[in-house]
C-alpha cells in the first residue's frame, strides 16, 4: 500500500484539473492534498471531494511542505509525491498500470535497499525509449514525481535550498545518494507538466532565476565532487549531477 501526497500551493484549479484529474484518469485513490492554512477555504471550494481523500493543512514553502508530510506519516510509510500541475502520466512504454507501476517501484526499493525512486523527468519517448528500464547509480530524482519509504533522518533533511525551494529535488537525490549508496530511477516512466508555471508553486521563471542561482552555488560549495554548475541560454543555472569515482550501479 501507498499514499499520494500532493503539496499545492495558490493552484486550486489547476490542481483539480490536472493532477487529481490525472490520478482519476489512472485510477488511483488515496490522496492527500497538503495546502497553506490560508488556501485552505478556497481549496476546500474548489477541488472536487470525488477526486482525493482528505485536503490538510499544512506548511507554507515547499521544502516546509514535504518535511511535514513526512512527518505526519509513520517511518516506513510509502509515500508518493506529485506536483500540482501535473497533466498526464505516460506509461506507454511499460508493461504496467500506474498502479502496479508505483507497486513495482517500492519491491524495487526494499530489493535494492533504497528509501527513493523516481521517474524520467522529461516526457519526450523518444528519449527514454533509448534508456535502460532502471539506474541505481547517482540519477537526477525530479521533485514533481517520486517516491520514498519514510524515515525520520536529520541527514535527509533539506538544508541548502529550504529558504526558496529552488533546486531542492537536487539536494534530495544527493542527500539519499550519500545516505544510502544508491536511488533508482525507472526512465520509462515520463509525465506531462510546465516546469516554470505563471502562478503558484514555486514563482514565474524570471523570479526564479537568481535563487537558482544561488541554489547552485550552495550545492557546488557543499557537494562539489557531485556535479558541476551549467548555465543554459536563457540564463538558468543547474547543478548537473555527476557520479563520484565508484558509483553503486547495476
Amino acid at each position: 500500500m501507498y499514499v499520494v501526497c500532493i503539496p499545492s500551493y495558490k493552484r486550486a484549479e489547476g490542481c483539480n484539473q490536472k493532477t487529481l484529474n490525472t490520478l482519476h484518469t489512472h485510477h488511483i485513490g488515496n490522496i492527500y492534498v497538503y495546502v497553506a492554512k490560508e488556501d485552505y477555504e478556497l481549496y476546500k471550494t474548489v477541488l472536487d471531494p470525488n477526486l482525493y481523500t482528505k485536503l490538510v493543512i499544512g506548511k507554507e514553502g515547499l521544502v516546509q511542505q514535504r518535511q511535514f508530510i513526512m512527518e505526519q506519516w509513520n517511518e516506513g510509510e510509502h509515500i508518493v509525491f506529485l506536483d500540482d500541475d501535473i497533466d498526464d502520466i505516460d506509461m506507454s512504454l511499460s508493461n504496467h498500470t500506474l498502479d502496479t507501476f508505483i507497486q513495482h517501484a517500492f519491491q524495487e526499493c526494499i530489493t535494492h535497499s533504497s528509501f527513493i525512486w523516481g521517474v524520467y523527468p522529461v516526457l519526450n519517448p523518444f528519449f527514454r525509449n533509448t534508456k535502460r528500464e532502471m539506474t541505481t547509480d547517482l540519477k537526477y530524482i525530479v521533485g514533481a514525481f517520486y517516491g520514498i519509504k519514510n524515515r525520520p533522518l536529520k541527514e535527509l533533511q533539506l538544508t541548502l535550498t529550504e529558504s526558496n525551494g529552488q533546486k531542492e529535488d537536487v539536494e534530495r537525490t544527493l542527500r539519499y545518494y550519500i545516505q544510502d549508496g544508491i536511488v533508482l530511477r525507472f526512465n520509462k516512466i515520463g509525465f506531462k507538466t510546465k516546469y516554470y508555471g505563471k502562478v503558484g508553486g514555486l514563482g514565474r521563471f524570471e523570479e526564479r532565476l537568481k535563487p537558482m542561482e544561488e541554489a547552485c552555488l550552495k550545492l557546488k560549495e557543499k557537494y562539489p565532487e557531485y556535479g558541476r554548475i551549467k548555465i543554459r541560454k536563457n540564463g538558468m543555472h543547474e547543478f548537473v549531477l555527476q557520479p563520484p569515482k565508484s558509483p553503486t550501479q547495476l
